[in-house]
Parts: C-alpha cells; structure tokens; sequence
C-alpha cells in the first residue's frame, strides 16, 4: 500500500520559503513610513533607531532595509520548513523527522498511535511515548486515516490517560532521580527551551516513567508493559 508522509505538504513549503521573504520585503520597505509616523507623535520611545530608519528610507537605504527584511524573513522560513515535524508512515516502520534529528520506529514496536490536543502520540510496547510532537497542517482525521490504511493500531484517546499524576518537587512518590529529572525539565519548560525538554522527557523514560505536560505543568505516570 505505498507509505504516507504527514507534515507540511509541498504547497505548505513553498508558501513559507516564498511569502516570508516577500511578507519580510513589505514589512522593510514599510518600515522607514511607520517611523516617519511614529516620530510625529509626542512621545516615543527608541527614538534614535526611529530616526536613522527615517533617514534611511530613500534611495540605496531603503533598498538596504528591504534586502534586510527579505534575509531576515528568508532565514526564518527555511528554519520554519526544517523544524516542521515530518512523519512517514511505511508498512514496516514509521520515519520521524524534525530538523536535524531523525529516528526509526520498526511497526512491531509500535503498540497505539492517537491524538492528543494538537499532538500526535506513539506508544511502544512498554507504553513509552517514542513520538510526541505537533504535526503541522494534518487534521485528525487524515491522520487516522494514514496509520489505519497501513495497518497501524491507532485509538481514539490515552489508553493510559487515568495513570498520569501531576508532578510537584520532591514528590515522596518517584525516587529520586526521577525527581532530579523532572525538576530539570521543568527549568527547560519555564525557559521555553524545547528541545532541552524533550531530551529530558527521554531520560524519564529510560527512568521507568513517562511525563507529559499542560502549559509548564508536568504530569508523569509509571510505564506499562503491554
């Protein structure tokens, strides 16, 4: 039956490596008038900035400006597409991959695939979440419709959902470790650091648990053999 790929589909990818550089072009060439206007009124601040972007807003300055703008945004949709979660479904195994980390999932050690919230959600055998991420631009039903044409065990919620436990420091429950883990991941959440979280998240994992989370809250709950 082939393979599906979920993600930003090519359409999604050119929008974003075309418009940001021509949306980052509009918003240069726009700028040196948004200052000239600013500076009118009574008060402003960073008025100084304002003033050397009105000075700039002619001629080879303002040509400068917007080839700022374009760079800038450019950059930004490259990195954009590259981070995109990108997930192909195969007989044999699912291939997930964001940015620059790719990781393989053979289709025997996949035991529930389900959405949560904007999430899409791999368990394995022993209930870990090997995949927990948000998959941009694929609606709920075509996903469903991707893992269950190529044999997956997709459901509808958690199987585990009534285990998972709010977290808070030093909880008598989780050994210690655990507890060292978790409040270092909550320091990644509070930071807004993705990627630290999730690199904790695995090491939870490799602790016998699993943790997932609501805003900067973190629930957890022990794994579970299927």
């Amino acid at each position: 039956m082939g393979e599906r790929t979920l993600g930003l589909s090519r359409g999604d990818r050119v929008l974003l490596l075309a418009g940001f550089p021509l949306v980052g072009g509009l918003v240069g060439w726009g700028l040196p008038f948004a200052a000239r206007w600013l500076l009118e009124l009574p008060w402003v601040p960073f008025g100084g900035p304002l003033r050397l972007v009105r000075h700039l807003g002619s001629g080879w300055g303002l040509a400068g400006i917007v080839a700022a703008g374009v760079l800038l945004a450019a950059a930004a949709g490259v990195v954009a597409v590259h981070e995109a979660l990108r997930v192909t479904v195969r007989a044999d195994g699912l291939l997930v991959v964001r940015g620059d980390r790719r990781v393989e999932i053979a289709r025997r050690d996949v035991d529930a695939v389900f959405v949560d919230g904007k999430l899409l959600v791999v368990l394995d055998r022993e209930s870990r979440q090997v995949v927990r991420d948000r998959l941009e631009n694929a609606g709920r039903a075509g996903v469903r419709r991707a893992f269950l044409e190529l044999g997956y065990p997709w459901v509808p919620r958690d199987p585990y959902a009534e285990l998972f436990r709010r977290w808070v420091p030093d909880l008598p429950d989780l050994p210690g470790a655990v507890n060292a883990v978790l409040a270092a991941r909550a320091k990644a959440l509070e930071a807004k650091s993705g990627s630290d979280a999730e690199e904790l998240r695995d090491e939870v994992q490799k602790l016998g648990y699993t943790v997932k989370d609501a805003g900067k809250a973190q629930h957890w709950r022990p794994l579970v053999k299927s």
